[in-house]
């Protein structure tokens, strides 16, 4: 018998939960709030979101969501290197386990704003954003981050 598809807010939650486990293992008090944080996303709190709010649907829940997860980047614990290795470490192996496409979609999202030039969108702005914690102070992306941040102060203007 074939699976039931899986919903972007089923791959969603499934990915959080996955986040939880993953920065549960990583010894920093930034993390296990983290992992307390995205840990506790499940359907439950849809509920009592339901509850608080009837008219909220599963696909503005996931895209909030979504929008948590590029976020993440920006709260990894920067001060510290090896924690924010970690941090992302444990972050693309339960995207690869739970939400591998959301990578890829980035990555050709990514590919098409780069191509055009500029960023249309407040969406896409965030997308560069996430991009460039991802590599800024690597002298390997070191020409990536100069256009990144040339496109963001472009569009921020």
């Amino acid at each position: 018998m074939k699976s039931p598809r899986k919903t972007k807010y089923n791959k969603l939650l499934a990915l959080n939960k996955k986040l939880g486990e993953n920065f549960s293992a990583i010894d920093h008090p930034g993390m296990q709030y983290l992992a307390k944080l995205f840990g506790s996303a499940g359907e439950d709190s849809f509920e009592e979101i339901k509850k608080q709010e009837p008219s909220v649907t599963r696909s503005q829940i996931a895209a909030g969501l979504e929008q948590g997860i590029r976020d993440l980047s920006m709260m990894l614990p920067a001060q510290e290197p090896e924690i924010r290795s970690a941090a992302l470490s444990a972050f693309r192996d339960a995207l690869k386990a739970e939400y591998p496409e959301f990578l890829e979609r980035d990555k050709q999202r990514l590919a098409k704003v780069l191509g055009r030039g500029h960023i249309r969108t407040e969406n896409e702005w965030y997308l560069l954003q996430s991009r460039l914690d991802e590599i800024e102070g690597d002298p390997e992306y070191e020409e990536e981050t100069k256009r990144l941040w040339d496109l963001m102060d472009n569009y921020s203007s």
